[in-house]
């Protein structure tokens, strides 16, 4: 496997700024067979979330389907959204949420694979063990650590306390994840929001799960994409569908090995053999679940992040039939 680490500074400033919307485009590309561009360079980060990128390098997928994948390390997904934006990298991961977002925003982008969906109990809101907090009603007016606002953890706290006629408002406080732990042992939050393998961290610090973030309208909800610009996808189709299709096949092939997969998670993930042995996996496809993409959507929507009328045909490109 070729990695480059890339480390972006400015790019992760205002997703919209400079960036315009390439208006009436479809979602849907006519293809031929005949691959448009064999050499790739794809944004990443190395979470098991995104592993079927890394999967398919290694084990050969993208050799199959005749093309030559470079994987930059990017700085986090909106760095790698504006990347892609500007012709810097071919496609790039994105939390499902962000790529939704981001389109409806203006940015010409698509999403192309939909690779994983939420690990069950692979994500929640952690507190001291000590901490009156017990429910996620206690948590109304508290703080809670997010990495961003807007973004996965914020999102699917709402849907869960919608779902449990909970009425709760806490104060967001963004915290980079690997200084979740130390913020909420010295009470500069009153909570945080822990995604795998930082959950396990949480939990082996001795950290008590308050809200469980993976149940009720969040099960098995589609998380985590990579997309593309709607300029690329337009002039390559076909690389796009064999691109789609190398990732889609790794994914199948992963959750058929989860032993292989967990004692190959810390050859590229920040993960000790311990955590990845026993940390919650994420479900990965084997196919576009357009089911899982549409109830994402359905939560944008409600809480009013994205307009009304967005379907998931506006957002994720696919091979016209």
């Amino acid at each position: 496997m070729r990695t480059r680490h890339f480390w972006g500074t400015a790019l992760v400033v205002g997703l919209a700024l400079g960036a315009s919307a390439c208006g009436g485009e479809s979602s849907a590309g006519a293809t031929d067979g005949e691959l448009e561009k064999t050499e790739l360079t794809v944004g990443s980060l190395p979470l098991a979330d995104y592993a079927a990128l890394y999967w398919a390098d290694e084990k050969g997928f993208f050799d199959k389907a005749g093309l030559d994948v470079t994987i930059e390390t990017v700085q986090g997904g909106p760095a790698g959204v504006q990347q892609v934006v500007a012709g810097e990298l071919d496609f790039t991961n994105s939390p499902a949420f962000v790529a939704a977002t981001a389109h409806d925003s203006g940015l010409p982008i698509r999403s192309v694979v939909i690779t994983s969906a939420l690990a069950e109990d692979g994500m929640g809101i952690y507190v001291l063990d000590g901490s009156p907090i017990k429910d996620i009603g206690d948590l109304d007016g508290k703080s809670i650590g997010t990495n961003t606002t807007k973004n996965i953890g914020d999102i699917t706290f709402r849907a869960q306390a919608k779902s449990e006629g909970a009425s709760v408002t806490p104060k967001w406080v963004e915290v980079p994840f690997p200084e979740m732990l130390s913020g909420v042992k010295a009470k500069s939050v009153d909570a945080g929001y822990f995604p795998e393998p930082f959950a396990s961290f949480a939990r082996t610090a001795g950290l008590r799960k308050v809200v469980d973030l993976t149940t009720g309208p969040n099960d098995g909800l589609a998380a985590a994409s990579y997309l593309s610009s709607e300029t690329f996808v337009k002039d390559n189709p076909d690389t796009t569908k064999a691109f789609a299709d190398a990732m889609y096949a790794a994914g199948a092939d992963m959750a058929k090995k989860e032993d292989e997969v967990r004692s190959w998670l810390p050859t590229f993930a920040k993960l000790d053999k311990k955590t990845a042995e026993s940390m919650p996996l994420p479900a990965y496809y084997g196919a576009y679940d357009e089911e899982g993409l549409q109830r994402a959507l359905d939560i944008l929507k409600e809480q009013e992040l994205v307009k009304a009328d967005l379907e998931v045909g506006d957002v994720h490109w696919a091979p016209a039939e």
